[in-house]
């Protein structure tokens, strides 16, 4: 009986990591997209798929590991007949871990192409003088950059050294008490990138209904998988 009893109470204690939690609000997550959204296939109700690219520590204490699933679905879908542009609206709502799932409703802060995502983990340049254990970079969205080698130490975090670009929203998303993580993104980077004119963000998913993430083009809403999502948790 004492058994039965000491296994109940470790079920109690362990049956709210195991159950869905929510994301903390606020929480930046840099998410991968491992499938492609495409206006003129997708079908609404369809399943969106993508990873957490660098490991995002949580206010309330723990972390989401890098390589967790990230999963949605797409909200609505509507192809552009030539009057009309094409629509696409996803919906990120669950985080996977070792078994445990992780609810959430986001907006996007800012989205990059995968040749954008590509391009921020290229180094600029390495000179003689830079240190072996760092590598000049240029985040989405930002200035040059210094990525360290060492991301245990650093948590990845891409340290901005000069001004405020040119781009973005004019403040930083990692304001003082924020928690998440960045990874190519820089901490003023917001909008799109990498897509020209033929994607922009009609919606952010901020508003109602919230977490509804509303993408358009004059042609087809084309992201492909590869493409990086800075998405701030609600």
């Amino acid at each position: 009986m004492r058994r039965l009893l000491t296994l109940a109470a470790a079920f109690a204690v362990m049956s709210p990591f195991v159950s869905a939690q929510e994301v903390p609000a606020g929480t930046v997550i840099p998410v991968m997209l491992t499938v492609t959204l495409d206006s003129n296939k997708a079908k609404a109700g369809e399943t969106v798929a993508g990873k957490i690219m660098q490991t995002v520590p949580l206010s309330t204490g723990g972390e989401i590991p890098k390589g967790a699933k990230v999963l949605g679905h797409v909200a609505e879908v509507q192809p552009g007949d030539g009057s009309a542009p094409s629509v696409l609206a996803v919906e990120f709502d669950k985080i996977v871990a070792h078994g445990r799932t992780m609810t959430m409703k986001t907006n996007v802060r800012a989205l990059a192409s995968m040749m954008a995502v590509y391009d921020a983990q290229v180094p600029l340049f390495e000179p003689d003088t830079t240190p072996r254990s760092a590598v000049l970079t240029a985040p989405v969205g930002g200035d040059a950059s210094f990525q360290p080698d060492n991301p245990e130490k650093s948590r990845e975090k891409l340290v901005l050294f000069s001004g405020i670009p040119a781009t973005g929203c004019g403040t930083r998303v990692d304001s003082e008490g924020w928690s998440g993580a960045l990874w190519v993104f820089s901490p003023y980077a917001c909008g799109v990138y990498g897509f020209g004119k033929s994607v922009v963000i009609v919606s952010d998913g901020s508003t109602e209904p919230v977490g509804s993430i509303v993408l358009a083009s004059r042609k087809n809403v084309l992201v492909h998988a590869g493409s990086g999502f800075l998405l701030r948790a609600e």
